[in-house]
């Protein structure tokens, strides 16, 4: 296994922005940190000509773990409520491949950080790679901090279930696009 690294999920579609997220990392992480691309989809032909154009860049191509984590959103979906009720079709942000990002946990790298590919490095990873001798997982997000009406999960139906109070819930809830672990 490889000591430290950085992976990201990107396809062709979001090129421009892997590009600029990998010139940040060049300048404000490492130039030598090796980066795995995870594989969004299958559109990768520019993906696949810039690791060719960079030393420290290679593709993450387990397809196990990979149709491990596809089959593992697909048992999340057919759980889903909306799904029991209607048999209605998987909604569109259902849709896409985001949980490919988790095979990061079964990768090459001994302790990782991962960024979305439309995000920016800005400063060094060190700080969040040194919190790894001490957690297994850490995460730098905002979205406990949103108002009500805007986080990822519908906290009014959450506390009308009489399970948890918004109290509860809102600390544990994150954004998953930035997070590291081992």
């Amino acid at each position: 296994m490889v000591s430290q690294g950085i992976y990201t999920l990107a396809n062709d579609v979001v090129y421009d922005q892997l590009i600029a997220l990998l010139n940040s990392i060049e300048i404000h992480v490492s130039s030598s940190l090796p980066i795995c691309i995870i594989p969004y989809d299958d559109r990768l032909d520019k993906v696949k000509s810039e690791i060719k154009n960079r030393p420290n860049l290679s593709f993450f191509d387990n397809q196990e773990s990979i149709n491990i984590w596809e089959d593992f959103a697909h048992k999340v979906w057919e759980a889903h409520p909306r799904n029991k009720e209607s048999k209605a079709s998987r909604p569109k942000w259902y849709k896409g491949h985001l949980h490919r990002k988790f095979v990061a946990f079964d990768g090459e790298f001994d302790t990782f950080v991962f960024y979305e590919a439309d995000n920016l490095a800005m400063k060094s990873a060190e700080d969040v790679l040194t919190k790894l001798e001490e957690y297994d997982f850490v995460f730098d997000d905002w979205e406990h901090r949103k108002p009500t009406e805007n986080t990822a999960l519908n906290l009014p139906i959450i506390e009308a279930s009489g399970c948890y109070t918004e109290a509860e819930v809102r600390p544990k809830i994150h954004d998953a696009s930035f997070f590291a672990s081992k």
